[in-house]
């Protein structure tokens, strides 16, 4: 009995220096990702920041277009533990599917650099932008393989590995701010995003790998034809959701000042703190999401438990932020102080994810391909729309005002969705 106590003792002082050492890691990336932008947007003018974060969409953008199916196929295999029934260890489809993702990026980056060149030599005009989007094109396959593999983990509940493979690009950003001389050109910032990705694509591989590791001769695995054909079924919906989380900024982007496309990046990567943190809260109250022993298709009453304890983490974690809204853009002062309304609404982006979180989860298990087209390519030409038409009078208004949107006619249809599926069964 005394040791069996001592066992327990000794399991919940780990248990709780393991908490302590996860909440210190997410402060530390969170203090990054506004350290790195509040660098960034002090050593460039509203109008550099606006053409810099430009390229970011560039990067991020293409790479969600291209990976989408990917993920969302990974995502089924991993939440569904199909591992069991298809004999394909997560880790194998993983490294499966980044090949051809990496194979894809790389094509579509070859062509963008010919177009490129050619634009390089026919409009010299444009030789400064092109310098300075050239790494982000080149950046593609590097953010689509890190944001895959943290999508994967991400589907594993081991959201961590997502926030500390983001060091890497935040810390790039920091030390080209650092080391930058007072005349240097914006290429160089592009250049040190660029490095950056390379690193986060490197840890994110060996997070991964340590996750979902796989034996020697498995990596030489062909992917299997119904593997291929189940991906290549799901290329609509991920181009969709592409669309849907990266259409208001593309519409942003082109038809925009410069400086709202800066006044917006500055209010979105604030607010994504709260996907830094809000990921380990809902788990942490919604525990039954980390049995490997829990039923695929969830009952009602533990589906309904996990969406209270997802609004109550999300709203109490939440409404502190948007107390604190005008002394958190105080910190970037003007012109980025100005844009409240723009911050609260992209706060009410990342409270809507992660109130329906569960019931995403649940919607990609059991997946019903023709609902989730009809809820993805419904918020996705919302979202487009509503931001094509009020950009040119709202600028960066628009476009959170359309992701918010977005946001919650994908959410509320996933719960809606969930709840349709869901097991009338009481046993948890």
């Amino acid at each position: 009995m005394a040791e069996t106590a001592a066992a327990g003792g000794e399991g919940s002082t780990t248990a709780a220096h393991s908490w302590i050492g996860e909440l210190l890691l997410r402060l530390l990336g969170a203090a990054l990702q506004i350290l790195a932008t509040w660098a960034v947007v002090h050593a460039l003018t509203p109008e550099e920041a606006g053409v810099y974060f430009r390229g970011f969409v560039i990067a991020l953008g293409l790479s969600t277009l291209l990976r989408g199916k990917y993920e969302i196929y990974l995502a089924q295999h991993i939440i569904g533990r199909r591992a069991i029934t298809t004999g394909i260890p997560n880790g194998v489809l993983l490294m499966q599917l980044a090949r051809r993702m990496l194979l894809r990026s790389s094509l579509l980056c070859a062509v963008l650099l010919v177009v490129t060149a050619d634009l390089d030599i026919q409009a010299p005009q444009l030789q400064t932008i092109l310098q300075t989007y050239l790494p982000f094109v080149l950046a593609v396959p590097c953010v689509g393989l890190s944001s895959l593999l943290g999508e994967a983990l991400r589907a594993a509940n081991r959201t961590l590995g997502i926030v500390v493979a983001a060091y890497a690009v935040n810390l790039s950003m920091l030390l080209a701010v650092v080391l930058a001389p007072a005349d240097a050109s914006l290429a160089l910032y592009s250049w040190a995003f660029l490095l950056g990705s390379l690193v986060s694509a490197g840890v994110a591989a060996a997070l991964a790998w340590r996750a979902f590791p796989i034996e020697r001769g498995e990596s030489r695995l062909p992917i299997r034809r119904e593997a291929l054909q189940g991906v290549d079924s799901r290329e609509l919906i991920g181009l969709a959701r592409g669309l849907l989380l990266w259409g208001p900024l593309c519409v942003l982007a082109v038809w925009a000042p410069p400086i709202q496309m800066a006044q917006y990046a500055v209010a979105a990567r604030t607010a994504l703190i709260v996907d830094i943190f809000l990921p380990a809260l809902n788990l942490t109250g919604c525990r039954e999401t980390l049995t490997a022993t829990q039923s695929v298709q969830a009952p009602r009453r533990l589906l309904l438990r996990q969406l209270a304890g997802a609004l109550v983490y999300s709203s109490a974690f939440v409404v502190p932020l948007l107390v604190l809204a005008p002394v958190t853009l105080a910190l970037y002062g003007t012109p980025y102080d100005s844009q409240l309304t723009v911050y609260v609404l992209l706060l009410g982006v990342q409270w809507a994810n992660g109130v329906g979180r569960p019931a995403v989860r649940h919607a990609v298990v059991e997946w019903n391909a023709r609902r989730i087209g009809v809820a993805v390519g419904s918020g996705a030409v919302a979202v487009v729309l509503i931001c094509a038409l009020g950009v040119t009078a709202y600028g960066a208004l628009a476009a959170a005002a359309a992701s918010l949107i977005g946001a919650l006619i994908v959410n509320g249809r996933a719960i809606g969705m969930a709840l349709s599926t869901a097991s009338p069964s009481s046993s948890s």
